[in-house]
């Protein structure tokens, strides 16, 4: 790995940002440069998505300023950001899924002649850039037939096309399978090498050591250190993140499901998805499903939860055949779902916390109506103790909470009643070492108590 070239793009002098008293970052001085693959890694609540919305200007500092392009700032909105070459790729993409590459990639920039869009410029135009990025995409390709990866990689294309200088990427390979995950390292690779600053946000270490520059860690809002990745390895990092050397261990004791069968699927299709699936779920057990995104894994928990039908075979519950009409009434049988896309299935994130903790269950909490407010408040409590969240206040909105913890708290919100049957989709997504060794505690208790688990 080449060492970039040293001139800085951006500049944080003790930058500090709090949300309902809660700090969430103090005092932090951080510089990235042209050419740098700049990785950013903490625990989840270490600070790092508010540190990369400050720069890319959709949060402001509460102290401190920024130096970006020799000028400084005391804060920046976001389309000064972007008039200053920022560009941010965040977690939860929302593009336009029945556009071409091509028209995705000019959308709001048409190339015009006499008010009609010059379409073969557009296509020449999308066409030499994806060549250039080495994609394999054709710019006829339609934004909604594409998996994760491939949207994740054309967001990045029409970035690159506004020739940012700082691009900054927030959990980009999450649920990318091995090969989707090598291709878009390359392209990031391939970015610095154009100068480009490449502001990386990840929970994998091994991505985090093998691609970049420099490594900076954060814990509990502070920087903990900033250097060169040559000068750090994968034990440092840890130990940088958590304060001590060594994470929480959990040890997985030898668990015996029962014999009873709880859940029980039989030659169960649905359209093109899925095809004559057949299996069951005892009381008390984990059962695994694997496969590359788009295999039909989460058709399979949408489908077992109410939200889509099957066109063939059938599912029983404790040995009687249901047929869910809706999420609601799986959540009546017993079923509960932790999604892989919580922002559209788990939380609402302009909501408070506790809001989304109780919504699930205020007639267990709630009298003539009116919810008791001790009972509102030992729910809450009970859940944020028992995924590691105490420090949490209840009124925080979720939206100013990292992804990772956003994630634990739509874990969370699944399992305020203990479900008969929970179904997690992807559960440690956007979650950090250590997080997910809570994740994996959690789920081995649930089944230890008779829960039975996909």
């Amino acid at each position: 790995m080449s060492y970039p070239l040293m001139n800085s793009v951006i500049e944080l002098f003790h930058i500090s940002k709090s949300f309902s008293g809660k700090k969430a970052l103090t005092d932090v001085s951080l510089k990235f440069y042209q050419g740098e693959i700049h990785s950013l890694v903490g625990e989840n609540g270490a600070g790092k998505s508010t540190l990369v919305h400050i720069i890319s200007g959709l949060i402001k500092p509460d102290d401190g300023y920024l130096n970006i392009n020799g000028r400084n700032w005391s804060s920046v909105n976001f389309a000064a950001a972007a008039r200053e070459g920022i560009t941010i790729i965040q977690q939860d993409l929302k593009l336009p899924h029945r556009a071409t590459i091509a028209e995705y990639i000019f959308m709001g920039r048409e190339p015009l002649k006499f008010g009609v869009v010059r379409f073969n410029i557009m296509l020449d135009q999308t066409r030499k850039l994806l060549a250039d990025l080495n994609l394999p995409f054709s710019p006829h390709d339609i934004i909604g037939h594409l998996n994760l990866a491939h949207r994740r990689m054309i967001a990045i294309t029409r970035a690159v096309a506004l020739n940012p200088s700082v691009l900054i990427l927030d959990e980009a390979t999450t649920q990318f399978s091995s090969t989707d995950e090598d291709r878009f390292l390359n392209l990031l690779e391939l970015l610095r090498k154009k100068d480009k600053c490449l502001i990386h946000i990840s929970h994998k270490l091994d991505e985090v050591m093998n691609i970049s520059d420099r490594i900076s860690v954060l814990r509990n809002g502070r920087l903990v250190v900033s250097e060169p990745s040559t000068d750090l390895s994968r034990d440092d990092l840890i130990a940088h993140m958590i304060g001590r050397q060594e994470p929480r261990v959990y040890f997985w004791k030898p668990h015996f499901p029962s014999t009873d069968s709880v859940l029980k699927i039989k030659n169960l299709s649905f359209r093109k998805k899925l095809k004559n699936l057949s299996f069951e779920v005892k009381r008390g057990e984990v059962v695994g499903l694997a496969g590359l995104v788009g295999s039909g894994r989460t058709t399979l928990a949408k489908l077992l939860f109410g939200m889509y039908k099957p066109t063939q075979g059938t599912i029983s519950l404790n040995g009687e055949r249901v047929n869910f009409g809706s999420p609601q009434e799986a959540r009546t049988h017993g079923l509960s779902l932790v999604s892989d896309n919580r922002h559209r299935f788990g939380i609402f994130k302009r909501q408070s916390v506790g809001f989304n903790l109780t919504l699930n269950i205020l007639n267990h909490i709630s009298r003539w109506t009116v919810i008791r407010k001790h009972n509102e408040q030992a729910v809450i409590s009970d859940s944020l103790e028992r995924f590691w969240l105490s420090w949490l206040t209840p009124n925080r909105t979720v939206s100013t909470l990292s992804g990772g913890i956003q994630q634990k708290i739509a874990f969370a919100c699944s399992t305020t009643r203990m479900p008969q049957v929970l179904i997690v989709d992807e559960p440690t997504k956007e979650i950090d070492i250590i997080g997910q060794k809570d994740i994996f505690s959690i789920i081995n208790n649930l089944a230890r108590q008779g829960v039975s688990i996909i």
